[in-house]
């Protein structure tokens, strides 16, 4: 029990997230194996959570996930955990951009999403790899949920390169609960969560489902998740398993021309046959158990995915509408073993997966197809090991050491212009090192310096294209007092082989370099009488590595402007990227019943996708709300008014076309059997 006692410090004070764990006791789980802790996870049911390496981390409670009022998953993020997005307004089942610390992360390719354990990602994709939609998180089945910046884990391999965004969904419920909820623009939406709990096993069932008019013509959708999870106690093990759905249906209002938007001409539709649909399907299970000191996990999963989207879109100077249709089957697996080492903790493994993949582009007109401008078959196999170990030497110095080796093989065939199968393949080492001193008086410092890697745009077409891979370094200082959490960090992540154009030539080249850097902070401090002040903020300098060559370059109608990744020149700042964020926020508990917030979000310029030269104007967008609760009903009534002060911005701006962000906009939520 001594030794087991040294283990568990030692996981405690390399996660260092005091704030985070008082906040959402599901932190509080050490990796899988540890004996005692084995126990403990039999009894509250949920899977034992790996801790975080010692870089900046965010874990948001699910009780604020189910109370926070968002338009979409997106939305959620941004108002929980302070990521920038870039939404496209395309309706749910159309990725938008999650941008953290720099990567412009077109539609989320840069950040890996997880959930228990399955990637969202997708490493082959016609419109962009690493494609990530989020529609399917579903907050009411949300047990923890954590945001890791960098590539600093080496559980993650591919698109962990800007950060990993770590989901994890309860198996069990205790009781039911749920939720309605209406907008002053006609929204309506709600969830259930229910289920059951004994000392041998326990299930979950959630649903959450949501009828969105929206602001603007052309903008009506549907959106449905699902849920259905459980787990039984097997001999000395743990067996678990679920299967979660999800389905939309939506209609598009497209993007506005700066002219319409600077004329405040905002809510008209481009073209009223866009939108689209999309659904997933993944069937994932767990076992873990223990042999001795040693925990041992494995999982597997399998995901169908089908996607069919209308869009019309700014390319060559014109609008042009597309149908985009993608299919995939895929499958993974994943075993990772840990025991007790010395005064640490070991633990190493593999994880895979299998993507069987079917895309489509066609140029159409009100949904009927013209001509087919793209066409793939593609197959990608990706396997990884790693290995991590955490250690305490002496007293004050926690060390958190581990690497990665992924290995990623490509298969395509172009069905429109011809020709046989392609393939490629890769081997790329990743080292992982970390390190926490512990000052004193709650004073911490930590350092980090890890590489990552992500599929390159386009390798469905052209599997022989290098892969991204960057360096990523990070020091910084946390304190965690009396009422008081903070924590500033210097970051800086230098990138190879991104796609640059040769200033002469006009050439696509895989052989940019670029760096992103800046400094983040955030703080929390509890005041007396149930106030809690809250801020964190970011500045950022992202830039393509080199000097712009002195000559008269192509003028830029020649060059083909879109929405999707584009090839840069030395000396160009990475678009869609603002060059400071932040929020700041108050939350008070006036009375046993009443408690009410505000929050002040806000945003510094950026430049636009195929708008080099160009920049955005900043903006800020406050929001009211207020908590009451209904003892007579056993609810709470959530009342939010968004953006209060209607201020006017752009969601996402590119090639000179806008989706402008939501208005003035009042939402209001029944939760019953939640505290407030």
């Amino acid at each position: 029990m001594m030794r087991a006692g040294r283990v568990l410090a030692v996981l405690a004070f390399v996660a260092g997230s005091a704030q985070a764990q008082a906040s959402d006791t599901t932190t509080a789980h050490p990796d899988t194996g540890h004996v005692a802790q084995l126990q403990t996870i039999t009894v509250t049911a949920e899977r034992p959570h790996a801790a975080a390496p010692p870089v900046t981390t965010l874990t948001v409670p699910p009780a604020v996930l189910r109370r926070t009022f968002a338009s979409d998953a997106y939305d959620l993020l941004r108002r929980t955990s302070g990521i920038e997005v870039h939404e496209q307004g395309q309706g749910p089942g159309y990725a938008s951009d999650a941008v953290i610390r720099g990567f412009s992360s077109d539609h989320s390719s840069d950040v890996l999403l997880v959930i228990d354990g399955v990637p969202i990602n997708l490493p082959v994709h016609g419109h962009v790899e690493g494609y990530s939609d989020w529609s399917i998180l579903s907050p009411a089945a949300v047990s923890s949920f954590r945001v890791i910046t960098g590539p600093a884990s080496p559980l993650y391999g591919d698109f962990a390169m800007a950060g990993v965004v770590e989901v994890f969904t309860a198996a069990d419920a205790a009781g039911t609960t749920g939720s309605v909820s209406g907008s002053s623009y006609g929204d309506a939406g709600g969830w259930l969560r229910t289920g059951a709990r004994s000392d041998q096993g326990g299930f979950l069932v959630t649903g959450d489902g949501r009828r969105q008019q929206g602001w603007r013509d052309n903008s009506a959708s549907w959106l449905g998740n699902g849920t259905l999870r459980g787990w039984h106690r097997a001999g000395s093990g743990r067996l678990e398993g679920g299967l979660t759905l999800y389905g939309s249906d939506w209609d598009s209002p497209g993007f506005v021309s700066v002219a319409d938007y600077n004329a405040g001409a905002l809510t008209q539709a481009t073209d009223p046959t866009d939108g689209g649909s999309a659904w997933r399907g993944i069937a994932h299970g767990r076992f873990t158990t223990v042999a001795g000191q040693t925990g041992i996990e494995a999982s597997a999963w399998l995901q169908r995915v089908r996607s069919s989207v209308f869009l019309t879109i700014p390319e060559d100077g014109a609008l042009n509408q597309t149908d985009e249709e993608d299919r995939r089957n895929a499958v993974g697996v994943r075993v990772q073993v840990s025991r007790p080492l010395g005064t640490g903790d070991l633990s190493a493994g593999f994880d895979g997966r299998a993507d069987f993949a079917g895309y489509d582009l066609f140029r159409t007109e009100a949904r009927d197809r013209i001509l087919p401008e793209l066409g793939y078959d593609a197959r990608y196999v990706g396997g990884g090991a790693f290995v991590r170990w955490r250690t305490l030497v002496g007293t004050r110095v926690a060390l958190d050491l581990g690497a990665r080796a992924d290995g990623v093989h490509y298969r395509s065939l172009d069905r429109v212009a011809g020709g046989g199968w392609r393939t490629a393949s890769d081997l790329i080492v990743s080292p992982k090192l970390g390190a926490r001193f512990l000052l004193g008086d709650g004073w911490s410092l930590l350092s980090s310096l890890s590489q990552g890697f992500r599929g390159a745009p386009g390798v469905i077409g052209d599997p022989s294209l290098e892969p991204v891979r960057g360096w990523s370094k990070e020091v910084g200082a946390r304190y965690d007092g009396s009422g008081v959490t903070a924590q500033v960090a210097l970051f800086r992540m230098d990138v190879s082989h991104e796609r640059i154009q040769d200033p002469i030539t006009r050439e696509v080249l895989a052989t940019g370099r670029s760096a992103r850097q800046g400094i983040n902070a955030d703080a929390s401090v509890r005041l007396g009488h149930g106030i809690t002040l809250l801020a964190d903020g970011t500045v950022n300098d992202a830039h393509v590595k080199g000097e712009t060559a002195e000559l008269d370059l192509a003028p830029a109608a020649e060059l083909r402007p879109s929405f999707h990744i584009e090839p840069l020149e030395p000396g160009s700042v990475v678009p869609n990227v603002a060059r400071w964020l932040g929020r700041v926020g108050v939350r008070a508990a006036l009375t046993r019943t009443v408690a009410a917030q505000a929050a002040l979000r806000f945003s510094g310029p950026y430049t636009p996708i195929g708008e080099a030269g160009i920049e955005t104007q900043s903006y800020a967008v406050l929001d009211l709300g207020s908590s009451l609760r209904l003892a007579p009903l056993g609810a709470v009534l959530d009342l939010e008014l968004q953006n209060t002060l209607d201020a006017r911005y752009p969601e996402i701006r590119a090639s000179g076309f806008i989706n402008p962000g939501a208005p003035r906009t009042l939402r209001a939520a029944l939760r019953f059997d939640e505290q407030p």
